[in-house]
């Protein structure tokens, strides 16, 4: 299987050189939970699985269940509704396991403001151990932000320049 993996790895590698993964697993498992907002947030990361960012050669991949997860990766600010779906989502991950903001919202509300169904960000309610800013941060801010976890830095994107950043409407 590894032989079969390094084969493709070698075939479709999406151009640069592959960081190095140094973490204790690789790659790093993400279970994403959107609590609630306008989901800017989660389509950058679904840019950032999908597009030309080499994500799991930085060492990080998205899982479907929060049982097989490293890290719970949360976007949108915390609702009333998606507080015990998020609090369950913790509770089925093995340890250790990691908390991961992406966006204000998620670190401190953002443009929402408390309210009787929004509680507000994570940032007073939970220990936090990687926090992502923007509204919403581009794909290779997020890709940087997973890679400090590990001291390196991402390689910028195929076709986008070192320093410049892209607009998200």
């Amino acid at each position: 299987m590894g032989l079969i993996r390094a084969v493709f790895d070698a075939a479709f590698r999406q151009g640069g050189p592959r960081l190095k993964p140094v973490g204790p697993r690789w790659p790093l498992l993400l279970f994403h939970v959107d609590t609630g907002g306008c989901g800017g947030c989660g389509m950058e990361l679904e840019a950032l699985s999908a597009g030309p960012y080499d994500m799991e050669g930085a060492g990080f991949g998205f899982v479907p269940s929060p049982r097989s997860a490293d890290v719970l990766l949360v976007t949108g600010t915390l609702t009333r509704t998606m507080a015990p779906v998020l609090e369950a989502a913790w509770q089925a991950m093995p340890k250790p396991k990691g908390l991961i903001c992406v966006g204000g919202c998620a670190m401190d509300g953002g443009i929402f403001p408390e309210n009787y169904t929004v509680m507000g960000g994570l940032d007073r309610k939970a220990a936090i151990d990687l926090q992502i800013p923007g509204c919403p941060p581009t794909p290779q801010q997020v890709l940087d932000g997973l890679c400090s976890l590990f001291g390196q830095r991402a390689q910028p994107a195929k076709g986008q320049a070192e320093g410049s950043s892209s607009t998200s409407s």
